[in-house]
């Protein structure tokens, strides 16, 4: 199959000399119709006033069947040049007058659906369509009008309020006969011919002189389309130095200038490729090298994650042992013991608390917090901080020498936030050290200056580059080896600092050991602020002196704790039941009647949750005197457990003077 490719300018000339050819052709239609019509409803109309003249004069040559007056009337209507024959006739059909305007012209009437359309005449007349046949001339259309002859009625006058009015009713009326016009269409189909062929050729004229025209658009138009086509192919086939020539200030032109500053931006852009395809293999192995230190990086931090949730697992499982240690060493210490034994208790209390210290720290870095601030010492926060670092620091010989101002204002701030920033910036401290293999010493100094509280952090290790000092705060930034860092240290106290509206930056002597300085606002505690403090505070209050308790619940799943509980109550005089799970409190609980019940919270069975919403429908006046015991205080639903009831709970390991209060 052969496929014609046609091109933009011959469709539109075609499309536009059809669509002028068919709108000229219906138009010329269209006319000559409506002029065939008139002109039939013109001759109709001729025929009809001239038969209904001759009827209306012919009354008495018919009557009187004067063949001379009948034909001295005809004459008249027979010279109009339409006109072929007229015929009178008489009542039975016999022709009187029969004059013709053509010699030995022959008619046929005409069937009506070969017949030309005709208008419907009036009452009194009749038109019929036929064919004349005149010697050696061919067939022509015509009609025959027919219309009869009426003897003429006299009317009864008729007096109306001194009037006469005369009817226009015939009173009685006799038809006489028939007079006959014949008339030829040939006239005026031949005018008709001539106006088509006028037609015709004006539509031809009007079609060439479109054509024309057409072809001068398209060259004004598609012309510059097609150069541009032209140019585009060029382009794709990679020459990019083609450009058109623009001689319009139309839109045309405006094509054609958007083209050439396109095709120029198209050089710039490949010569730009060029240049950056020289440094992309370079640029690619960098990016995979980051890619790869990246992924190492999150690596490393889901490890850290994983490592808090173990650290937090493993603390609150040390805390029920500890509560042990320290509740029987302070049990002990409180009875008659040699000096010896004594001495031992003693040393044994004290690491155990340091134990618990240790324990709670893990806790609270490990915890995972939402973001909230409060009225806080910036003191306190460096202090649990140090402690929590502290025994790594000392195993590798490095000082810390805190320097902290004792009055140093309290401010708005997000405890476990900055705890973050300050154990990043003294575990960096304590990496620089080690890289620079010499006795450590780190600087801890707090102060307040121009109504900032100020917080440097200071070490005598390798220093910082000064080329690096503005980049240690990017995402991702590390000097370190692959998996040694995450390179988000940094970058997240950066962020924290930002959150709390203040600076973070850095100094640093090469060689000698580098500063980074934490400057935060003094903001004052708000209302919503206050009143949150407020309910720990009141916790930690003893209770009225004259507050008795005589019966106590004691439930614990671990012995050790039941035990020291039920023998500190019992030497306080008070009388101490105990129960190992939530079941078994409650079957002694609905038994006999407790003043206060002191529970632990995760328990197997049934925990302490449970227990406070059974005990809370028998008695809700109970529920509130029970105080709960857990080592697991980090657990958020625990914590919202225990801000919703609003009771008192003792957080292992406890001291037994706290239990007491």
């Amino acid at each position: 199959m052969i496929r014609i490719r046609i091109g933009l300018q011959v469709k539109f000339i075609l499309l536009t000399s059809l669509l002028i050819l068919l709108t000229a052709v219906t138009l010329s239609r269209f006319f000559l119709v409506h002029l065939e019509r008139k002109e039939s409803s013109n001759l109709e109309a001729l025929g009809l006033t001239i038969s209904r003249n001759l009827a209306r004069n012919a009354e008495l040559g018919l009557f009187t069947r004067n063949r001379v007056m009948l034909d001295d009337l005809c004459q008249g209507p027979l010279q109009s040049e339409d006109v072929v024959y007229i015929r009178v006739l008489d009542q039975s059909g016999q022709e009187i007058v029969a004059l013709d305007s053509v010699p030995d012209v022959a008619r046929r009437l005409m069937h009506p659906d070969e017949a030309p359309a005709l208008s419907h005449p009036e009452a009194g007349g009749e038109v019929l369509p036929i064919q004349l046949f005149l010697p050696q001339r061919d067939p022509v259309e015509g009609i025959e009008v027919r219309v009869p002859v009426f003897t003429a009625g006299v009317a009864e006058p008729d007096e109306v309020d001194f009037l006469l009015e005369v009817s226009t009713e015939p009173v009685s009326q006799e038809v006489l006969g028939t007079v006959v016009v014949g008339l030829s269409l040939e006239r005026s189909q031949a005018e008709i011919s001539r106006l088509r062929g006028v037609f015709g050729l004006l539509t031809a004229l009007v079609v060439l002189l479109a054509v024309l025209l057409t072809i001068l658009i398209v060259r004004v138009v598609a012309q510059p389309i097609k150069s541009m086509a032209m140019a585009t192919r060029r382009i794709a086939e990679g020459d990019l130095e083609e450009t058109i020539e623009v001689h319009t200030e139309d839109e045309v032109g405006d094509l054609g200038r958007s083209f050439n500053r396109m095709t120029q931006k198209l050089r710039s852009s490949r010569e730009a490729v060029e240049r950056y395809s020289g440094e992309l293999e370079q640029m690619v192995r960098q990016r995979t090298k980051q890619l790869e230190q990246a992924q190492s990086q999150l690596v490393q931090a889901e490890k850290m994650s994983a490592m808090g949730e173990l650290v937090s697992g493993v603390a609150h499982e040390l805390n029920n042992p500890l509560a042990g240690v320290i509740g029987y060493s302070q049990l002990l210490l409180g009875e008659q013991v040699s000096d010896r034994a004594r001495r031992g208790l003693d040393r044994i209390n004290r690491e155990a608390e340091r134990c618990k210290r240790i324990v709670q720290n893990l806790q609270v870095f490990a915890r995972k917090h939402l973001p909230q601030k409060n009225y806080i010492g910036i003191n306190g926060i460096l202090q649990s901080t140090i402690d929590l670092r502290s025994y790594q620091l000392q195993v590798d010989n490095v000082e810390v020498i805190p320097s902290l101002q004792e009055d140093l204002p309290k401010t708005m701030a997000d405890f476990h936030q900055l705890q973050q920033v300050f154990m990043n910036l003294i575990i960096n401290a304590h990496q620089a050290i080690k890289h620079a293999n010499r006795v450590g010493r780190i600087e801890v100094e707090s102060g307040e200056h121009h109504g900032q509280i100020v917080v440097r952090i200071s070490d005598n290790g390798c220093g910082i580059p000064q080329e690096n000092l503005g980049k240690i705060f990017d995402p991702f930034f590390t000097t370190k080896e692959v998996g040694q860092g995450t390179g988000l240290g940094l970058s997240i106290c950066y962020g924290i600092i930002q959150e709390h509206r203040g600076r973070i930056y850095a100094t640093s002597r090469p060689d000698e050991g580098s500063t980074i300085t934490v400057e935060l606002p003094i903001l004052q505690p708000c209302e919503e602020t206050a009143k949150a403090v407020r309910p720990a505070e009141k916790e930690r209050e003893p209770p009225p002196a004259d507050a008795q308790v005589t019966h106590i619940l004691v439930i614990d799943d671990e012995p050790s704790i039941v035990d020291i509980l039920h023998e500190t109550l019992r030497q306080d005089g008070h009388r101490v039941d105990t129960a190992s799970n939530g079941k078994l409190a409650l079957r002694k609980l609905k038994a006999q009647q407790y003043d206060v019940i002191i529970s632990d919270l995760r328990m197997p069975g049934m925990g302490g949750e449970d227990l406070y919403e059974s005990v809370r429908a028998i008695s809700p006046e109970l529920a509130r005197r029970i105080i709960f015991s857990t080592g697991d205080v980090a657990n958020e639903d625990t914590r919202a457990f225990l801000e919703r009831t609003g009771n008192p709970y003792l957080q292992k390991p406890f001291e037994l003077a706290a239990m007491r209060r």
